[in-house]
Formats: C-alpha cells, sequence, structure tokens
C-alpha cells in the first residue's frame, strides 16, 4: 500500500512539472500562433468587422489542429504521428495564410501602375491627395479599394497624410508602392511637380512589369518542375498500393514504415524550399 502511494505521488508530481514546463508555454505558444494566423486568413474567408472574423477563424484552426492530431493518431496507432500530423499541420497553415498575403500583394501590386496613374491624373486635374484617395478607394476594385479606405478613414479620424500612408505601407509589404510613398513625402516636404513625379513612378512601374513578366516566362519550366519532382514519390505511391497493396502495406502499418513516410516528407519539403529559392529571381 506504501509502494502504491509513493507511486501515485511520483505520478503526480511528473503530471504536475509536465504541466508547468511543458503544457502551460505550449499551448500559449499554439494560442499566439492560431492568433496571429487567424488574423491574417479570417479577413478572406468571413465578412468584417475584423475581430469577429479572426475570432470564428481561430476556433476554425483549433478543430482543424485537434483533427489533424486524432487523425494522425487513429492511422498510426502511436502518438509519436499524431504531434507528427499536427506539426505538418501548424507548417501548413502558416505557408496557406503566407500563400494568401502574398496572393493578395500581388494582386494589390498589378493595380499599382492604375493607382500612380489615377493621382497623376487626379492630381493634374486639380484634386488634393485626400480627394484622389476617396476617388481610388471608391472607383477601384480591391485590394487597392478596401486599403485606400482605410486610408481615408484614418485622415477622417485625424492622422495626416504621411502616418495613413505609413500604415499603408506597414499593411502592404510592396518595394513599389514603398518607392511612391516615399516620393509623396520628399514632395510634401521639400516641394515640387507631383504630377511629373507620379508621371515617372507610374513608367518606372510599367518597366519593371515587363521585367518580371520576362523572368516568369524563363523561369516556368524550373517551377513547373519542381512541382513535378515533388508529386512523384507520392504519385508512385499510390500507383504501387492500387496495384500491390501487401506491399506497400509496412510503411502505413509499422513504426518503421510511419518513420520512414516522415523522412520522405521532410526531403520533399526540403527539395521543394531549395528549388523555390534557386527560381525565385527578385527585381
Amino acid at each position: 500500500m506504501l509502494w502504491l502511494g509513493i507511486t501515485l505521488l511520483l505520478w503526480a508530481a511528473t503530471a504536475m512539472v509536465a504541466y508547468w514546463f511543458f503544457f502551460t508555454p505550449a499551448s500559449q505558444w499554439l494560442d499566439n500562433f492560431n492568433e496571429h494566423h487567424a488574423s491574417v486568413i479570417g479577413p478572406f474567408f468571413n465578412d468584417p468587422p475584423i475581430e469577429v472574423a479572426t475570432a470564428k477563424t481561430k476556433r476554425a484552426l483549433y478543430m482543424v489542429e485537434a483533427g489533424a492530431f486524432a487523425v494522425g493518431l487513429l492511422v498510426s496507432q502511436h502518438p509519436l504521428f499524431g504531434f507528427w500530423a499536427l506539426g505538418l499541420t501548424l507548417i501548413g497553415i502558416r505557408y496557406f495564410g503566407k500563400f494568401l498575403r502574398q496572393r493578395a500583394a500581388e494582386r494589390f501590386d498589378d493595380q499599382l501602375v492604375d493607382v500612380a496613374m489615377a493621382f497623376r491624373n487626379s492630381l493634374k486635374a486639380g484634386l488634393t491627395l485626400p480627394q484622389t484617395m476617396q476617388m481610388i478607394a471608391t472607383d477601384f476594385t480591391p485590394p487597392a479599394s478596401d486599403q485606400f479606405r482605410m486610408c481615408v478613414r484614418e485622415i477622417q479620424v485625424g492622422a495626416s497624410i504621411e502616418e495613413a500612408l505609413q500604415h499603408l505601407v506597414e499593411r502592404v509589404p510592396n518595394a513599389d508602392l514603398r518607392m511612391m510613398v516615399g516620393s509623396v513625402e520628399i514632395l510634401r516636404q521639400t516641394g515640387g511637380n507631383m504630377v511629373e513625379t507620379f508621371e515617372g513612378v507610374a513608367e518606372t512601374l510599367k518597366n519593371r512589369k515587363k521585367v518580371e513578366g520576362k523572368i516568369k516566362t524563363l523561369t516556368a519550366q524550373g517551377r513547373y518542375q519542381t512541382l513535378m519532382l515533388c508529386a512523384m514519390p507520392f504519385v508512385m505511391l499510390l500507383i504501387l498500393y492500387a496495384m500491390n497493396r501487401e506491399y506497400v502495406r509496412p510503411l502505413f502499418s509499422t513504426f518503421l514504415g510511419w518513420l520512414l513516410l516522415s523522412l520522405v516528407v521532410l526531403l520533399v519539403v526540403t527539395g521543394y524550399i531549395i528549388i523555390n529559392k534557386i527560381t525565385h529571381i527578385e527585381v
């Protein structure tokens, strides 16, 4: 009886140590992770206000992560691969949020030449900068209209034009937009012809777009080869599974098989990242 009491006491102490030194920091990290990525992913799939969209997306992320852990645990019947599935899900969430932000930034980048031309034409017609922003927020399509609508609201509640444009650069990390905003700030401080400046900015953006299009054409083959090489191991696995299930079954029914599958996924992801960095050329 004494030994049973000592054993239970040791188990309780171990559980308390695990809770304080592992569970609490891990749960706090996971909560911050979901909060950050929900704020990125939420506005793309939910209507405003942003706080409600973030809360809904955060709950959905928790359910996806719990489902991934349960599926990994049930399929492999080993807790290690439940955490492995959870880790892959977290990586997928991170890159999915990055993909959505990059796609929105690319859409904004495609509109940037038209935005610069709208500034030039409006200023040439005698409109002020806030009036030009209001016109872009009204006449353009998202995401440019949404971003400049935020700028107009900030100016209406008391922010200066420079502060509103700086917040725009923070929301949309775009080198061309940063250059255009920097030009506006310098001209407002030192004086100058904004019409000629925006005309020069628009011409520069047009030439850069042409170069980017040529580079994308030249690197298209490398990008598609990357996708084919990364998909090939999994396609071959599906073919073998369809032809001879008993031959492939040890990969899904033994610890060593799951370990090899984990190694394959790790190597494929590493190769994709390396090749993607090689074929990605900054202009």
